[in-house]
């Protein structure tokens, strides 16, 4: 499955900014379209199979990223400050 560079581009600009019709217009030229049309184009790329597993696979690795916690963090601290003394 081999996305081009402006799909893959939007993938990454869709799960930073979580818009679709933003993604479209940072991926696309898409200066001089009317924002209906930016929205219809950004809607059927979503639809896309192929960047709808993409961008199921990008979320993947921010969940496993995110499943570090200010408390996980803080219990290691604590554990590691406990063994320094």
């Amino acid at each position: 499955m081999k996305l081009t560079p402006k799909q893959e581009a939007f993938c990454l600009a869709y799960i930073e900014t979580g818009n679709a019709s933003e993604a479209y217009r940072r991926s696309y030229d898409a200066e001089n379209q009317k924002s209906e049309t930016t929205n219809r184009n950004a809607k059927a790329l979503l639809d896309n199979n192929k960047i709808a597993t993409r961008l199921k696979e990008l979320q993947a690795v921010h969940v496993e990223r995110h499943k570090i916690t200010v408390d996980g963090l803080t219990k290691e601290l604590e554990a590691d400050r406990a063994l320094a003394r």
